[in-house]
């Protein structure tokens, strides 16, 4: 009997590579077990020695564990990376990366609006290590190529910008970076593998919240880093063991089961998030559609080179401000008031929760915030939250 290889499995379709790269069979069990354990035990000294200079040896779960390791070789498949490590959260992810690859005295153009957690490390925690940040509009290439100074090191940016969905052109971004020898890093959350793969347009690293659409279900939290085989090692044996934020084999493995429907979840998210903001677009409460995949959108042929389809996360304004928000957002059934997105379960937000209230005055970017709704659209029936997402514009 002739039987397929691993690479012949890595190299399948998306949906088929989720499903069987990376398992191992265990009596012929469908579903890898979970390795709970903490440590590992040998049976001579010479044998622990050994695992210490072997890839795919194990001695202690906060270093790596089997559970593990079957999440990052799909991760890594899926990005087109090399290899990939697994973050106890996003921010535990794209603090790490930043940590490895940045020194005292280094500089990094980040792209804006960015995510609030990624704006707080560069603004406020790294300059206390001497690192500095300024934040661009990478839609300005000319506004990148001015913000670099002789110790820029790092352009680091997100493939949809944070609320209102905007996008660059990557091609011309990573070329800056190899003309000035500067690393990139995207986030790459908002977009999703299924609909971008950063790697494949030059750049560098990609980071995920992999507790959005990679997990898919609400209940893990969870961050991983893909790049090269070099760099990912220098990060698994230095941040990982270092900083200790590594993901607990019980949530790696409910991450595993999450990439096993990964493909065909971003299909549905995307067919009902079409259907959704389409019909926002020809309500006279909607100001304003933030989704570039969409016909009407003024970077839909730049979005259209770029992504292959949408996911299910966008924006939209209303008239009225904040006041017809939350009266938009509380008459709603369906969608639920939440911080994050991807899962199974429709939920709705607003940044301008994130704006005090008593003050006073408010800049142009404050201002559309306040009037900008985030929808991440569910795998609920679509008729369902159309009709959810009418009765509360209806009444607010």
């Amino acid at each position: 009997m002739i039987k397929r290889q691993d690479k012949d499995i890595k190299d399948a379709g998306m949906q088929t590579m989720l499903a069987h790269y990376g398992d191992e069979t265990f009596h012929g069990a469908v579903v890898p077990p979970v390795f709970i354990n903490t440590l590992f035990a040998f049976d001579s000294y010479e044998a622990f020695q050994r695992s210490q200079w072997q890839e795919e040896a194990f001695y202690y779960s906060r270093i790596a564990n089997p559970t593990q390791q079957i999440a990052e070789k799909k991760l890594a498949a899926l990005e087109k990376g090399e290899a990939a490590k697994l973050f106890a959260s996003g921010m535990a992810a794209i603090s790490s990366t930043l940590l490895h690859c940045l020194s005292q005295g280094d500089h990094v153009i980040c792209s804006y609006p960015i995510y609030n957690g990624t704006y707080q490390m560069l603004q406020s925690y790294l300059p206390k290590f001497g690192i500095t940040a300024d934040f661009v509009d990478f839609r300005q290439l000319e506004q990148v190529r001015a913000a670099i100074k002789p110790n820029t090191k790092m352009l680091y940016c997100e493939g949809f910008s944070t609320f209102f969905m905007d996008v660059f052109d990557i091609p011309a971004v990573v070329e800056i970076a190899k003309t000035h020898n500067l690393l990139t890093v995207m986030d790459n959350t908002c977009a999703t593998p299924a609909t971008m793969r950063p790697i494949e347009w030059g750049i560098d690293i990609v980071i995920h919240s992999a507790s959005k659409y990679l997990c898919g279900h609400s209940d893990v939290t969870a961050g991983v880093v893909i790049s090269s085989q070099e760099r990912m090692e220098g990060i698994a044996n230095s941040e990982v063991v270092l900083l200790g934020a590594t993901l607990a084999p019980l949530e790696a493995w409910l991450l595993t089961r999450g990439l096993k429907t990964f493909g065909l979840r971003m299909k549905q998210h995307a067919e009902s998030a079409r259907r959704i903001a389409e019909m926002l677009c020809a309500h006279p409460q909607v100001s304003r559609v933030n989704l570039p995949t969409l016909k009407q959108h003024e970077q839909y042929a730049l979005a259209s080179r770029q992504f292959s389809d949408n996911t299910g996360l966008f924006s939209f304004e209303l008239h009225g401000g904040p006041k017809a928000v939350a009266r938009m957002m509380n008459n709603l059934r369906i969608f639920r008031i939440g911080v994050s997105w991807g899962g199974f379960e429709s939920l709705i937000y607003s940044p301008g929760l994130g704006i005090n209230p008593e003050q006073q005055t408010r800049t142009k970017h404050e201002a559309r915030l306040e009037r900008t709704i985030r929808i991440s659209v569910g795998l609920e029936d679509v008729e369902d939250l159309m009709e959810d997402l009418q009765f509360a514009l209806e009444h607010c």
